[in-house]
């Protein structure tokens, strides 16, 4: 190297040894990389036959088509009436029967009251809560079994 003899060719010279330190940075980094068959490997890049420049396209194509189907799945989900029928939401047995019997909910705490004496607050407590249950499974429930 030549003796440097004002600062701007120290400078220049400074810059020519980091660009040079930063292209051997590079080479190094490029002779390394994974083979592409390594990177679909780890979930990197996708494997796929399209053109390049429609891989982005076809990737968005995928994502659309799955949101379309959970969404078509979330539909097709039972509703809260569906899951106390078939024994997945569990309920007292007394509610299932007025909720898959199709009772009227007056009716049924009626009942309830006079077959255990009707003076007990607690009972009729839970009478209360078990039937603003039910309203709030007919509020939720559209197209489900009718329940009055």
């Amino acid at each position: 190297m030549p003796p440097l003899k004002s600062p701007a060719a120290f400078h220049e010279q400074r810059r020519s040894l980091e660009r040079a330190r930063t292209e051997d940075y590079l080479k190094r980094k490029i002779r390394s990389r994974p083979e592409r068959s390594e990177l679909v490997r780890m979930h990197i890049l996708e494997e796929t036959s399209a053109e390049p420049s429609l891989q982005a396209k076809q990737l968005k194509l995928k994502r659309a088509r799955l949101a379309d189907d959970l969404n078509e799945k979330i539909a097709q989900r039972p509703g809260p009436m569906e899951l106390v029928e078939k024994n997945i939401l569990p309920v007292e047995s007394s509610l299932k029967e007025a909720i898959i019997g199709e009772e009227d909910p007056a009716a049924l705490r009626e009942r309830q009251l006079r077959c255990r004496g009707g003076g007990n607050a607690r009972l009729k407590q839970n009478w209360a809560e078990a039937l603003d249950f039910l309203q709030s499974l007919r509020a939720s429930c559209t197209g489900c079994v009718n329940l009055g």
